[in-house]
């Protein structure tokens, strides 16, 4: 009985030991959601790794799950490299809370200026403060880069929470379904 147990904790030490390497691929594989789901798991064994929380993170922002940021935004203090990650989850967060703000609220983002990244969210963000199209329920920009690409965004609930959605299409072709 003794060995069956020893075995047991050894066997879960050995898989602990190797969830980072086991998020790592499957951020590689696509698999975005998986990844941010175990890490999520795992968080509290490893919040002193910090280049295992910018792979929980950055697997959460592909994911599309911009409120799992909150908690590596706070962790990330260490290193240059963890900060600056930190800097870029937050300015998300608070681009897409804004946008909630905005939508639900009627509060206006006109003379807000933030730093913008290629992220779709902070893209739609910059579109949105530039023209937020007050009159319409469903918000629609064209693509600054690409003519082919335009955007819709639209306040949507889950579960009774409010939130945003965008759409991302291609030549009228819904390509990408986010919601934030």
């Amino acid at each position: 009985m003794k060995i069956f147990l020893l075995i047991a904790l050894i066997l879960i030490a050995f898989l602990q030991a190797d969830t980072p390497s086991k998020m790592y691929q499957l951020y590689q594989k696509g698999e975005y959601a998986v990844s941010c789901n175990l890490g999520l798991q795992h968080l509290k064994e490893f919040e002193s790794n910090e280049a295992y929380i910018s792979i929980y993170a950055f697997s959460c922002l592909k994911a599309d799950q911009i409120d799992r940021l909150t908690t590596p935004i706070m962790i990330l203090v260490q290193s240059s490299e963890a900060r600056a990650n930190a800097s870029y989850f937050s300015m998300l967060v608070m681009q897409k809370k804004l946008l909630v703000q905005s939508l639900y609220d009627n509060y206006s983002l006109k003379s807000l200026k933030f730093p913008t990244s290629s992220h779709l969210l902070s893209k739609v963000f910059a579109l949105y403060c530039n023209n937020p199209q007050s009159e319409n329920s469903i918000k629609e920009y064209n693509d600054l880069t690409n003519t082919h690409v335009t955007y819709k965004l639209y306040p949507t609930q889950i579960n009774g929470q409010k939130t945003i959605a965008i759409d991302e299409y291609y030549d009228k072709i819904l390509t990408l379904h986010h919601v934030y």
